[in-house]
């Protein structure tokens, strides 16, 4: 399997892939333009099967960095929603606006994750305004609905004391190089393999980037 492969084959550098994302976490405003230098990273890795992690780390850091925290301050205030109603739904357990909350809290956070988990993977992979890739990444938490599923087993996964260990080695890192994996299939089938079509069958002398976005906005608006 390419997941376990792949894995296997550049442990080391998902080690320190996962030191540089702590090290350029260090100001906290710089969080979300480290996430989109580590999801090029390993979105590359997947892809290609080999990465050079400083260089894509850097370039998509410095590129993504305006952006990023766009993206960040709309996903952070999503969490925090849902952190707020679930301890609503916690303090008001003995009665039906318990589980309202809680219900609301758990929907809100799924929201987030999903929706933010595609959206940051496509931020460093494809050269877009922003608005188009919030839209592309939320419609491709549903058309991906396997891949989606994927990534909430994921997360639900990491709030067992069993993935502790993995969690205190490799982070960050070896959740969104498993995100990323997940992500590249819906990418790949309703994104890149269109447009690759698209490009062959357009004039030669048209925009990579334009093309793209024309056909994503027309694909997903």
């Amino acid at each position: 399997m390419d997941y376990i492969r792949i894995f296997w084959t550049h442990f080391w550098q998902l080690a320190f892939l996962n030191i540089v994302f702590c090290l350029a976490c260090l100001p906290v405003v710089t969080i979300p333009a480290a996430l989109a230098g580590m999801n090029r990273a390993c979105i590359k890795l997947v892809q290609e099967g080999y990465v050079l992690v400083w260089l894509e780390f850097r370039d998509a850091f410095r590129k993504e960095f305006g952006k990023s925290l766009g993206l960040g301050v709309l996903f952070g205030g999503l969490l925090a929603g849902s952190y707020y109603l679930l301890s609503l739904g916690l303090s008001n357990g003995g009665n039906p606006y318990g589980l309202l909350f809680s219900g609301g809290g758990l929907c809100l956070l799924a929201v987030a994750v999903l929706w933010g988990q595609y959206s940051f993977v496509l931020l460093p992979s494809l050269d877009l305004p922003l608005g188009a890739i919030l839209r592309n990444g939320w419609s491709l938490a549903f058309l991906g609905a396997p891949s989606s599923l994927g990534i909430l087993v994921l997360f639900l996964v990491l709030l067992s004391p069993i993935s502790l260990g993995i969690a205190l080695f490799f982070g960050v890192a070896f959740v969104q190089y498993t995100v990323c994996f997940l992500v590249n299939f819906p990418l790949q089938k309703w994104i890149l393999e269109p447009f690759r079509r698209s490009q062959q069958e357009s004039k030669p002398k048209k925009s990579t980037n334009a093309l793209v976005f024309r056909y994503t906005r027309a694909f997903f608006l």
